[in-house]
């Protein structure tokens, strides 16, 4: 039986482990609910089944170009000074939106632009209306001790970045999952029907 549970021990014996774990449950529980939020009232505002897709359409390319320059970062800068970055424009573009939800007519320009800043701040930050939840990960980030780059790494660049995509190119199994998950983002995740399931 207890081979069949999860192993808690690693949070228990390991400080920076821990932080990390509550700043990314922390962090990923606010993200849900703004991703939530975001559909919701565009869909509001709009009541337009093209309004609420656009906005994950914005999402697309930074989300593409970020997440690769993210793997770029993630190898030549501190771990720790990304994830802090991140965070913090995170509850920034947050603050943004609460701001802009707050208007008497909110701007659904600013929410497109936003949501596609979110998106690359997404992308930069994985591979290393939900203000509170980034507060409290930056406090649990504050406590995780620094991931210094790795000495070998070069530096972040273009080229750097351009390589990754070649080499990805090689590799038909990272491929095949990069193209599954691309049309399972586009042909089986309905998010922007799921504000008018909702009514």
């Amino acid at each position: 039986m207890a081979k069949s549970t999860v192993d808690f021990s690693p949070l228990r014996k390991h400080r920076d482990f821990r932080n990390l774990w509550l700043s990314g449950l922390v962090s990923n529980l606010g993200s849900m609910i703004t991703y939530v939020a975001v559909p919701f009232q565009i869909k509001e505002m709009t009541h337009s089944y093209l309004a609420v897709g656009i906005s994950g359409a914005v999402e697309l390319v930074p989300l593409i170009v970020f997440g690769l320059y993210g793997g770029v970062l993630a190898d030549a800068v501190d771990r720790k000074k990304i994830l802090w970055a991140t965070e913090a424009l995170s509850l920034l573009l947050t603050a943004i939106l609460l701001a802009n939800s707050l208007l008497g007519r909110p701007n659904l320009i600013l929410i497109y632009v936003v949501t596609g800043l979110f998106a690359a701040v997404n992308g930069v930050q994985k591979p290393s209306v939900d203000v509170f939840s980034f507060l409290v990960s930056l406090i649990f980030l504050a406590k995780v001790g620094s991931v210094p780059a790795l000495a070998q790494a070069e530096k972040p660049s273009l080229a750097g970045l351009l390589a990754g995509v070649r080499y990805a190119f090689t590799r038909q199994d990272l491929l095949g999952t990069y193209l599954i998950d691309l049309a399972a983002m586009f042909l089986a995740m309905p998010t922007g029907l799921i504000p008018f399931w909702a009514d």
